[in-house]
């Protein structure tokens, strides 16, 4: 392709998916649009994430994009494709044709950076072939790069070995959550795919504490219940201010600092809500002593590889998805 991915040299990607219908209240329009002028005003390209199934946010930036003809060039979109999980069976070349074209338009782009495929069950066979059809639209220019969301290793092995040029991975990783870092990290490193990491701040549970209740802050919970309840997150909560205050910087500044130190890592996808964190987190300086005091706030661990509690769908985790969000409408 004519542009090699790069990761923001920031370090963070600006998540959407608070944008979303029916993802949590307090999003209008007009504050959607003073969220993406502030993000925009910050130096730099502005990295943004979203995807297909995040109701209406496509479309709301689209609609913000063309209204900011002297900021859109600056400004790099991600999206998914996410077919929903009843399709997996029968998906088709059409079917993720219609996903990644609908994406285009509603973005009004001449081409999607970055499209991320999200497959909810390896078990069902095709996922090999749908990024086979991701990469006949980027041989088109239709899409820049492909990207994996939730791979796990052997998944994300099947797909480089086949020969498909898979450059990120976006999987959660955070101080409460360290799947990623067994041997997704390492293999990742050693095959130059980056990882892009949610969760980094636990939905604000790992910044100033406020996480306004949404189904994104309810899966975090989850994830402090697994790695030792209230006791682990404020043992983590005090030994991120503790570096804050010695760094003036504030605490999702130092978890978010801390995720992007760890292998493989090219960025932090945080929300458009948290404002308080810096333009460039890894300007705050973690000492080894600082990163052995962080690891011992948790001893215990997600149960399982990257997204495996996810993908059951009898477990807490996999009951609180919603697996059929990809409509043909809008």
């Amino acid at each position: 392709m004519s542009r090699r991915w790069r990761p923001p040299r920031s370090g963070v990607i600006r998540g959407c998916w608070q944008l979303a219908r029916g993802h949590g209240a307090g999003w209008s329009r007009d504050l959607a649009f003073a969220a993406l002028d502030w993000a925009a005003a910050l130096p730099g390209a502005l990295h943004l994430d979203c995807a297909d199934i995040y109701s209406g946010v496509e479309v709301l930036l689209g609609d913000w994009m063309a209204s900011r003809r002297e900021t859109a060039g600056r400004v790099i979109v991600h999206t998914k494709c996410v077919p929903n999980l009843a399709s997996l069976p029968r998906i088709g070349r059409d079917d993720v044709r219609r996903i990644v074209l609908r994406s285009r338009d509603r973005l009004r782009v001449e081409a999607l950076d970055l499209v991320q495929l999200h497959w909810w069950d390896f078990g069902v066979r095709g996922w090999v072939r749908a990024a086979r059809w991701l990469a006949e639209l980027r041989a088109e220019g239709v899409v820049r790069h492909i990207g994996v969301t939730n791979f796990d290793t052997g998944s994300l092995r099947r797909l480089l070995d086949e020969g498909i040029p898979v450059v990120t991975n976006q999987v959660q990783l955070s101080l409460l959550d360290r799947r990623p870092l067994g041997s997704l990290a390492p293999f990742c490193d050693d095959r130059g795919v980056a990882l892009l990491c949610y969760g980094s701040l636990a939905g604000g549970l790992l910044a100033d504490g406020t996480a306004a209740d949404s189904r994104s802050v309810t899966k975090y919970r989850l994830i402090v219940e697994d790695v030792g309840g209230p006791a682990a997150l404020e043992r983590a909560r005090g030994e991120l201010a503790r570096i804050a205050a010695r760094e003036s910087a504030s605490p999702g500044d130092v978890a978010a600092a801390w995720a992007l130190g760890q292998r493989a890592v090219g960025a932090v996808v945080v929300g458009l809500s948290r404002r308080g964190l810096a333009a460039d987190p890894r300007a705050v300086r973690l000492r080894p002593e600082d990163h052995a005091a962080l690891a011992a706030t948790v001893s215990a661990t997600v149960p399982g590889a990257v997204y495996e509690a996810e993908r059951d769908r009898a477990g807490p985790h996999g009951r609180i998805m919603r697996y059929d969000l990809n409509r043909k409408g809008g």
